[in-house]
């Protein structure tokens, strides 16, 4: 009877044991891993496709280079696009850098990979897409930005009491990327009738990131930015930002 619970006893040992062994392994496989063989199921079972190289099976990770057309940069997203274009097909590479200086219409060299992509919310859903990796220059487009819909913008400056300047868009030129000039016809009321309406032009100027840095009347060397108060500051900043969208 002893031998019989001596025996019973060393049973539920050893079964404690291995139990508490099992959990201990499950305990110390990382969450990484898991991810890892997710992936690696996965990709086991796809063949990756791309615009770029349309006649190709991709591999994962791998550095490709190709001669495209820059279309666009847009950075509303949780992640940012880069969208070239190849062959009449747009394609939008992701790139959670900077906003890239330059027009639309440039030819550029550009490297990129397939990789593995993760939506915001959703870590559970596993894709695959195209990320930029780098991109050069190789012809600019000189043609410069289309300002076609400001030509009817107007904003209007308090100049005092009784007193108030409509500004209107006559032209706007692009000098240089960082640099805009605009002519305003202005129209000067004094107690809400007009009493002069003449011309005066602005340069704005932007720094690489394309934000504006400063605005100088034509023939004058101040800042208006740093001059000008309240709304009129404000109607010259949010007319600058106009320029560059």
């Amino acid at each position: 009877m002893r031998k019989q619970i001596f025996n019973f006893i060393l049973l539920l040992i050893l079964f404690n044991f291995s139990l508490q062994s099992c959990k201990q392994k499950e305990n110390e496989t990382p969450e990484k891993n898991l991810v890892q063989t997710k992936i690696e199921k996965k990709t086991d079972s796809i063949k990756f496709k791309s615009l770029l190289k349309p006649d190709e099976n991709l591999e994962l990770g791998k550095i490709y280079t190709d001669k495209v057309e820059f279309i666009k940069f847009d950075d509303n997203g949780d992640d940012s696009y880069f969208f070239v274009k190849k062959n009449e097909d747009t394609i939008g590479l992701i790139y959670n850098k900077d906003k890239p200086q330059i027009n639309s219409g440039g030819t550029l060299e550009i490297k990129w990979k397939m990789d593995s992509l993760r939506p915001a919310g959703d870590p559970e859903y596993l894709d695959f897409t195209e990320y930029l990796v780098s991109w050069k220059t190789i012809k600019n487009n000189n043609k410069g930005r289309d300002f076609s819909k400001l030509k009817n913008q107007s904003f209007v400056l308090s100049c005092g009491t009784g007193c108030a300047m409509t500004h209107n868009v006559k032209t706007i030129r692009q000098i240089n990327p960082k640099a805009v000039k605009v002519t305003f016809e202005v129209e000067n009321y004094i107690d809400q009738e007009l009493s002069e309406t003449f011309e005066d032009s602005y340069i704005f100027y932007y720094d690489d990131a394309n934000k504006l840095k400063k605005v100088i009347r034509e023939g004058e060397k101040d800042n208006i930015l740093e001059t000008f108060m309240g709304g009129a500051k404000q109607s010259f900043e949010e007319f600058g930002a106009q320029l560059m969208e």
